[in-house]
């Protein structure tokens, strides 16, 4: 807990984009100062005004025109694009105008915390802060520890997310850190399965049956197609024989389809989204690419999207990466914005079974390595015990 001189009372945010000025707001709402700076300032400005529409105690938000004029904040937040360049750039700049006290976090998905920090002259004094989109409705705050991060940034840090309200968790430097990890397994099968054959219905179900808010092809609208390319060729890098890299979301990106960012993604409209109405020039792009026409079974959709999640979540707790399942489970409750349907991850599995589960892998074990079980799994089949709570004998 950091003590009263050392509590955040005031913010600088680089980057007016969709994440920084969500941001801003929730740090407005609760009562802190905020200096909002872009390498545009008109949109710097017009993030200010929205801010200020939408947020009654939004006065003490404004617009900075240099990096000079944010250092003075208790804490700099970087919110610009995924490129590590950009962001390099950006803080190696920025370290020159600190303050003693400041500390400064980025706003990454999936790049390493640690190698950012050395473009500080004081790596101590950074750590990461991955918000969610919308940051307003979703809760989670991933506090990211690089290897020279000082206890007393992770302290105010994450006092910071806790006093706007939000529900942070502490999670080490590793590729995709603990959401897009997962998320990812999820996303990119989801694109595999309509280059296989599944339809935008039978997806659409099977994730708002487990508890997703939204369709996956409706959830990369909205991360946008630049987003998860960065993310998911990192973890790709990282985990080759895990995580496929996407044909379809390749030839998405390339065709300028960014999302709702760029007013088109795999839907013209959130409308269109509801009703599964897939844009015709990306239905297109699908049938250009489509390997299979046989459509896969319901049981078969949800077993594919969710299992390659399962797994991965268990090799994070083989890696003591998290230290329980519980916080997995939070973590994508209140990163996604689940909905009642959702009873978690592991209680998901368990209660279908570990043998079951077993059962299932075995047929998908031909698309890819995704599909082996892995040593907690195997553990808790032949001890017959609660996935979740495994630990062998």
């Amino acid at each position: 807990m950091t003590t009263g001189s050392e509590a955040v009372r005031s913010v600088g945010i680089i980057g007016a984009g969709v994440m920084g000025q969500g941001i801003a707001e929730v740090s407005a709402r609760a009562g802190l100062r905020v200096k909002l700076l872009d390498q545009d300032p008109t949109v710097a400005a017009a993030a200010v005004q929205s801010i200020k529409s939408a947020a009654p105690c939004a006065s003490a938000v404004s617009m900075a025109l240099n990096e000079k004029e944010i250092s003075a904040a208790d804490l700099i937040i970087e919110a610009v694009p995924e490129d590590p360049a950009i962001k390099t750039e950006i803080l190696s700049r920025l370290d020159s105008h600190l303050g003693p006290r400041t500390i400064v976090a980025s706003n990454t998905s999936s790049l390493s915390i640690t190698r950012l920090s050395a473009a500080l002259k004081n790596p101590g004094r950074f750590c990461g802060l991955h918000f969610c989109l919308p940051v307003a409705q979703r809760p989670l705050v991933e506090v990211i520890r690089a290897d020279a991060t000082d206890s007393t940034t992770m302290d105010r840090a994450f006092d910071f997310t806790a006093n706007l309200g939000m529900s942070p968790i502490i999670v080490p430097d590793s590729p995709g850190f603990l959401l897009n990890r997962l998320l990812v397994t999820y996303m990119n099968e989801a694109l595999e399965l309509v280059l296989d054959g599944a339809t935008v219905d039978s997806l659409d179900r099977a994730a708002t049956d487990f508890g997703m808010p939204i369709g996956p092809l409706a959830l990369f609208d909205e991360i946008g197609m630049d987003v998860a390319m960065a993310v998911g060729q990192s973890l790709i890098r990282a985990f080759p024989e895990h995580i496929v890299p996407s044909e379809l979301l390749v030839a998405m990106y390339k065709s300028g389809r960014r999302g709702r960012k760029s007013c088109g993604g795999f839907y013209l409209s959130r409308e269109d989204a509801v009703h599964g109405r897939l844009d015709p020039v990306v239905v297109e792009l699908i049938d250009e690419r489509r390997r299979n026409c046989v459509r896969p079974s319901g049981s078969t959709v949800m077993r594919r999207l969710f299992l390659p999640m399962l797994l991965e979540a268990t090799r994070m707790l083989q890696q003591s990466l998290v230290t329980s399942p519980v916080i997995i489970d939070t973590a994508l409750r209140d990163g996604l914005g689940m909905t009642r349907s959702y009873d978690g991850l592991f209680d998901w599995a368990d209660h279908i079974g570990a043998a079951t589960i077993m059962e299932w892998l075995r047929p998908l074990q031909s698309i890819g390595k995704r599909f082996e079980p892995t040593q907690r799994l195997l553990d808790a089949a032949q001890y017959e015990s609660p996935i979740a709570e495994h630990r062998a004998a």
